[in-house]
């Protein structure tokens, strides 16, 4: 009978580490990325920002929120507990129907309670749309929605927040509203 042939060991241990080290760098990098990429960036003073079809000049001391924004889509803003967010996308439907929509996310999604029946608005550029305030145990918020037909273009803008200090921060979410027209080019 013959000898059962013999395997010769053979080192596993050089490329295990080789690929430890692989991993250990790949992953160190990415926190020392995240560490040194600012979450937010603060906002020129008085300087148009422009989001999809449309632009409005940001409030004194609101910061863009980077890893909430999605170029030419959305945009989050924030200043202390309080946000401000502009998303913007096309819309084949009617005027009413993504506001439906909302509410019920915001209803049984969330678990929020809208205050009465949407409302029309109308700012001083002549932007029209609807509106409804929103609440819950730990926040409050208005929600703006405004459809273009003619565009086929849908803009919402969600203010919310904690329910200290909401006054003040209102007062600006307002002034950004006003100072909102769909005029900016694509």
């Amino acid at each position: 009978m013959p000898e059962p042939s013999r395997r010769i060991p053979y080192r596993t241990w050089p490329g295990a580490l080789a690929v430890l080290l692989a991993i250990a760098s790949y992953v160190g990098g990415l926190v020392f990325w995240d560490r040194h990429t600012p979450a937010n960036r603060p906002l020129p003073a008085g300087e148009m920002i422009e989001i999809g079809h449309a632009r409005f000049v940001p409030a004194s001391g609101w910061e863009m929120d980077v890893s909430r924004s999605k170029a030419g889509r959305s945009l989050m803003l924030f200043k202390g507990g309080h946000k401000f967010l502009v998303t913007t996308g096309p819309w084949a439907g009617g005027a009413d129907g993504p506001l439906v929509r909302q509410q019920r996310l915001m209803e049984r999604g969330q678990r929020l309670r809208i205050d009465g029946d949407p409302s029309d608005f109308v700012t001083t550029w002549g932007l029209r749309g609807k509106t409804f305030a929103y609440y819950g145990s730990k926040l409050a918020g208005r929600f703006w929605q405004v459809v273009d037909l003619q565009r086929r273009s849908l803009v919402q803008i969600d203010f919310y927040g904690a329910t200290d200090g909401l006054n003040e921060a209102m007062a600006d979410a307002r002034s950004m509203l006003e100072s909102m027209d769909l005029e900016a080019p694509l």
